[in-house]
């Protein structure tokens, strides 16, 4: 053998054992897989989570073994990843079920006040977060089942799904307040995804909701909601916090006042839910709006469809929200009692100066306003029973001379910077519209200097305003939003009984500005299928909303106005169910298809986790049990 050939062949051992040292030697890749808990305790769980046992990764799994455990702490989960936590049980998935399967309730949780059972915090481009199957409970009046505040980025926001979860009905007394959570059982920040097959009770007594929600920093951009309100609703994408097949007792969906969380500007859809025994303070869904939090904004968007609402008392409103702009259609609301409204909308801001960013009375320059100032004066006397304020002299009003459907007028009290609209006037009185909630107007002094000037717009108003100028910085800002027109539209919503309020489409606004056939269009109640292309909708502004088959859509319409076809589109997967789309008359006779909803049920039930743009989940064909 030659002397080149000995070298080669040492070459190639040398080789050989420099892999096998390597290989030995070198970290192992944390590859993710499945991991099983030795019992439901905090300790045992948190061992394959933080460690020791396991220090979870992006994609792993964790189970929680059946059992009945109390937690004294909660479990925060790796930062930036994406982890299942499921427990013992047969989820529901199907969507002709609703709430959690029963069998899920062999993995329960107690948790001790002021503990967050789960916190995670993953990232966009990660696996999905899950919580699953298992029952958690309070054990004192303080404390939060879950804590889920994503990092977006340009192509999205992280996804989540929390389904088959059992909230009893001792979360009802649970207030959050120390936690900073305002009566919320759980909180979720930038986040998409689903909730789905959930059953969550409570009492009446605080008016709790399930999830505090926001985006904040909706794709990565921006704080305090600013981004949500600087793009489009994107109706019927994967680009909202959606709530499916959940059956909710006692309890509303939403709300958005968390600490805990990056809020401002949610995004949420509320379909295929069941809500039973609710009443005067629990709605389907309900948040304040940009006025109640200082620098955050309200809710940005919405879409609230095809769930069943049982009010078995007396029911002040089935749907409420302070901002935003929406789709509501095909809900089935049985109220037993009284019932005031079906979906209220208010602007807390049109009735005095709060959270910072003044009145809208045409002075702040947040709002859209005219620029004109129709009168200017002092004030003689205010008569706070009646609302009604006197001014000095003898303007010569005529009747109602400052009362503009549509385009309300409004007093602004230039001595103490804050304002009201004009319900009706008289030669020389102004009769206020104040209302309760936040931003009561405060009380005119004699001698108040006033002006009488008109809004065009509130910034992030009650329904109707879309996206605007992208604000920055943490300071109130100081131009005007100037947010284009995006009508709410209504339609197909079943009631057993007319609200006492707005009989005729069931929406309602604290507001006079707010306008139908402008900031909303909606069906009258119970309003028929179409019989043809004229009845009982005929494409005009005398009912503004139409539903049937595509072959009976008005052949003629005027711009704004709104037609369901219900023979139209293949979202809804369900084997019998109903689907539809809706059409726009975006010019005089011109309909555009505006909205598909997006695939039901949700394809994150179904495993498909790209559903936003996220890159697919790693697999998963590793398995390792703990013992």
């Amino acid at each position: 053998m030659g002397k080149t050939d000995k070298m080669k062949r040492f070459d190639y051992y040398f080789v050989l054992i420099f892999l096998a040292l390597f290989y030995f030697l070198a970290p192992s890749a944390k590859a993710q897989g499945t991991f099983t808990a030795l019992s439901c305790s905090q300790s045992d769980v948190n061992a394959v989570i933080n460690g020791p046992k396991h220090t979870a990764v992006n994609g792993d799994t964790i189970q929680v073994p059946a059992g009945s455990c109390t937690w004294a702490s909660g479990i925060t989960v790796p930062s930036g990843v994406g982890i299942t936590i499921i427990g013992s049980g047969t989820p529901n998935s199907t969507p002709d079920t609703f709430g959690a399967s029963s069998s899920c309730t062999a993995t329960s949780i107690t948790i001790n006040a002021a503990v967050k059972a789960f916190t995670m915090s993953p990232r966009f481009g990660n696996s999905t977060s899950r919580i699953s199957c298992m029952e958690i409970q309070p054990g004192g009046t303080t404390g939060i089942a879950f804590v889920v505040n994503g990092t977006c980025a340009a192509g999205g926001c992280p996804n989540l799904r929390v389904d088959n979860l059992t909230l009893p009905t001792s979360w009802g007394s649970v207030q959050n307040n120390s936690l900073n959570n305002s009566g919320g059982f759980t909180a979720v920040g930038n986040m998409f995804g689903v909730l789905d097959h959930n059953s969550i009770s409570s009492t009446s007594a605080h008016g709790n909701q399930f999830v505090q929600l926001g985006h904040g920093n909706l794709f990565g951009v921006g704080q305090f909601g600013d981004n949500s309100w600087a793009v489009p609703e994107n109706y019927g994408s994967a680009n909202f916090l959606f709530m499916e097949n959940n059956a909710f007792t006692e309890i509303g969906t939403t709300e958005n006042e968390s600490g805990l969380i990056d809020r401002g500007g949610g995004r949420v859809v509320i379909r295929f839910n069941h809500f039973n025994s609710m009443d005067n303070n629990t709605q389907m869904m309900s948040w304040h709006g940009t006025e109640s939090n200082g620098r955050y904004r309200g809710t940005r968007a919405f879409e609230l469809y095809q769930n069943i609402y049982n009010c078995t008392g007396n029911c002040d409103t089935t749907a409420a929200g302070r901002s935003g702009t929406g789709l509501i259609w095909g809900n089935t609301i049985t109220v037993s009692g009284g019932y005031n409204t079906a979906f209220k909308f208010n602007t807390f801001r049109v009735q005095g100066s709060t959270g910072g960013w003044g009145a809208c009375d045409g002075s702040s320059v947040v709002d859209s306003n005219d620029g004109t100032i129709y009168f200017s004066g002092t004030v003689a006397s205010w008569n706070g029973s009646a609302k009604t304020l006197t001014v000095s002299g003898s303007p010569g009003w005529t009747t109602n001379q400052w009362t503009l459907a549509g385009g309300a007028y409004s007093l602004h009290d230039v001595t103490q910077n804050t304002g009201v609209e004009i319900f009706s006037s008289g030669s020389n009185t102004l009769v206020l519209n104040i209302g309760g909630g936040p931003g009561a107007f405060t009380t005119p002094n004699g001698g108040d200097s006033i002006h009488i000037l008109r809004k065009s717009a509130c910034i992030d108003q009650g329904i109707g305003r879309g996206a605007g100028v992208l604000f920055s910085g943490s300071a109130t800002p100081t131009t005007s939003a100037n947010q284009v027109l995006s009508p709410m539209y209504v339609w197909l919503n079943r009631f057993n009984k007319a609200p006492n309020f707005d009989a005729n489409t069931g929406v309602s606004s604290n507001s006079l500005f707010t306008t139908r056939n402008r900031e909303y269009y909606a069906e009258n109640l119970n309003q028929g299928i179409q019989s043809n292309t004229t009845s009982p909708f005929n494409g005009a502004t005398t009912i503004g909303m139409g539903h049937g088959t595509l072959v009976d859509r008005p052949t003629t319409c005027t711009q704004g106005v709104g037609y369901w076809a219900t023979d139209q589109g293949s979202w809804n997967q369900e084997a019998s169910g109903e689907q539809g789309q809706l059409y726009i008359c975006t010019a005089t006779n011109t309909w555009t298809l505006n909205y598909t909803p997006f695939t039901y049920p949700h394809p994150l039930i179904s495993g498909n986790t790209s559903t936003s743009g996220n890159s697919p989940n790693p697999p998963t064909a590793l398995q390792a049990t703990v013992q």
